[in-house]
């Protein structure tokens, strides 16, 4: 495999990744907004309001949350703190960039081992108005970090790496 078909494969799987985020995202915020705009037409207009559509909107939103910052870190949109890494001398930089790295795949192992026994833990109990198990919005914080990890791996692989990255425009996940 030569050099610029590896780097056009993970640049393929990067840009992939940030379109799955970015359309699931934004299907979640139009349930979100049409529940929402339901909610209040009935409310105001109708004098009733269905028992379930705050948790729909909740619930959405934390969907839309987990599944858009993939999304955001693959465009460089989560804040950073970088004057001081570029100001380093380029071995350096690549070593910050190993340390960033290590640090973020760890913290986000955790996570979703953590989210995921949590998540599970709760099949048992359901929603208030949904009657839905627990499980399915909790499912959201694994599901999103899965794929924030796999973005935090694929922005640094060595043919993976853009501009946005080495430079540390992104921030630890």
């Amino acid at each position: 495999m030569t050099d610029s078909s590896r780097k056009t494969g993970i640049s393929v799987w990067i840009a992939r990744l940030e379109r799955l985020s970015a359309w699931s995202a934004g299907a979640f915020l139009v349930l979100m907004i049409a529940d929402i705009l339901l909610g209040v037409y009935q409310r105001y207009f109708l004098g009733s309001s269905m028992i379930w559509s705050e948790e729909v909107a909740r619930f959405s939103l934390l969907w839309m949350v987990m599944l858009g910052a993939t999304g955001a870190f693959l465009r460089g949109d989560h804040m950073a703190i970088d004057f001081v890494v570029k100001k380093f001398p380029a071995p350096l930089r690549k070593l910050a960039s190993f340390v960033r790295l290590f640090i973020s795949a760890g913290m986000l192992g955790l996570m979703i081992y953590l989210g995921t026994t949590n998540a599970i833990g709760m099949w048992h109990m359901q929603t208030m108005a949904l009657n839905i198990p627990k499980t399915l919005p909790l499912l959201s914080l694994p599901v999103g970090l899965v794929l924030l990890l796999a973005a935090v791996v694929l922005t640094h692989l060595p043919a993976g790496s853009s501009g946005d990255v080495d430079t540390g425009k992104e921030a630890s996940a």
